[in-house]
């Protein structure tokens, strides 16, 4: 199957008047937000910035001296290839913005594309490798908003007061998906008459408190929101977003929230009708594991088991741990065991939810296949009877009734 990548080497030919904004560049807008472009000033067509970036690869030490992962290669690949296209090489690139705060427990980054004199896409990054960005995510199960969000409200703000295009896109991918609903649904009636649609690509869900305010119920209806078939990022809390379920074919699980991965036909993704078994099972499972949890018991939870990923590996991101994860295995666990007893105690305690949960809904689950096998046996029984028999099996069913 293909992917954005193939879509701009077929499609980077028509400039945007000649082939209108469609959903495909929106994932391509947020997918170039993963990169650290460096000091933009003003404005700068994506043609010079890919200039600057193909230097900026060429001066790399070689790749096992250097942090770069695999996915940050993948959009860089993109990147350049949109850079030499027509479609987008003239696209301006303005207001970069790359935060950390590790006392914040915040990671956010955002930057604004120029397309022409009337429209514009406001793109949101989403969770980058490092453990505050892990975090920040974990964060938003029992706190909103989170800071970052709160970024993201300022940013949008800014973007608005400074700049006069009569339309406003506003996407992100993860994180930055739920960033963009978010940014939108906190703004005036009046700022949000600009905004055209929000795509939230695979972006996680809200807490309650958010879910029911009056900003999200005036935001939900210009949101479309894609989730793979696999999601497992999409899906987690709740939403009110008109969702779209695309095709994945290449990877499989946790892979499929790389955007790299959609299948793309024409200007759309390739649909699907529902989400996988697999991504169902977990949609029901985490939220059952949720609901057992109360505001205090999830924050906890989430506090000790970032401490532990921080001081019993010595990392800062995703990547050292995934990379040593043989001896990031044996330093969790030897961490756990020198814990005080209580906070070990709540750790297994919370772990052994998630897993009761995910055993009563796979009982339950397996309970449903069960009836539905039997009541389709019993309905392939009964169409397979004569009139003569059909019309006792009847006068039994009302004789049983009756005495009931």
């Amino acid at each position: 199957m293909n992917n954005i990548i193939d879509y701009i080497e077929w499609r980077g030919d028509l400039t945007f008047q000649q082939s209108a904004f469609n959903e495909v560049d929106n994932l391509i807008f947020a997918q170039i937000s993963y990169l650290n472009l460096g000091v933009i000033k003003g404005q700068v067509k994506i043609e010079e910035l890919g200039k600057i970036y193909r230097k900026k690869i060429a001066s790399r030490e070689n790749k096992s001296e250097n942090d770069v992962s695999d996915f940050t290669e993948r959009v860089e690949v993109m990147f350049l290839k949109a850079s030499e296209s027509r479609r987008f090489k003239d696209v301006l690139v303005t207001s970069f913005v790359n935060k950390f705060d590790e006392v914040r427990e915040s990671q956010f980054s955002a930057m604004t594309f120029i397309i022409n004199d009337d429209l514009m896409y406001v793109a949101y990054r989403g969770t980058d490798d490092t453990l505050v960005g892990f975090k920040e995510n974990l964060n938003m199960s029992f706190s909103a908003p989170v800071p970052g969000q709160m970024d993201a409200v300022r940013y949008l703000k800014s973007i608005l007061e400074r700049f006069g295009q009569s339309e406003v896109i506003v996407g992100g991918h993860s994180k930055g998906g739920n960033f963009a609903v978010f940014a939108v649904s906190q703004l005036t009636d009046r700022e949000r008459e600009r905004i055209s649609t929000i795509y939230n690509n695979d972006g996680p869900g809200f807490t309650e408190n958010i879910l029911n305010s009056e900003g999200y119920k005036k935001t939900v209806g210009k949101v479309k929101k894609y989730i793979p078939e696999d999601s497992f990022v999409g899906i987690l809390m709740d939403d009110e977003e008109e969702c779209t379920v695309v095709s994945a074919s290449a990877s499989s699980g946790i892979l499929q929230h790389d955007g790299l991965n959609w299948d793309v036909k024409g200007t759309e993704f390739i649909r699907k009708e529902s989400v996988s078994k697999k991504s169902a099972f977990v949609d029901k499972t985490i939220k059952h594991w949720l609901e057992g949890l109360n505001r205090e018991e999830r924050e906890e939870f989430v506090n000790e088991l970032y401490a532990i990923l921080k001081k019993s590996m010595n990392a800062n991101c995703l990547n050292d741990i995934f990379r040593n994860r043989f001896k990031s295995t044996y330093y969790f666990i030897k961490k756990m065991g020198s814990l005080e007893e209580d906070k070990r105690e709540m750790l297994q305690n919370t772990v052994l939810k998630l897993i009761q949960s995910g055993s009563e809904i796979k009982r339950e689950e397996k309970e449903n296949e069960r009836n539905r096998r039997i009541n389709s046996r019993k309905k392939k029984k009964i169409e397979n009877l004569s009139d003569k028999e059909l019309r006792k099996f009847i006068l039994k069913k009302i004789s049983t009734n009756k005495e009931k």
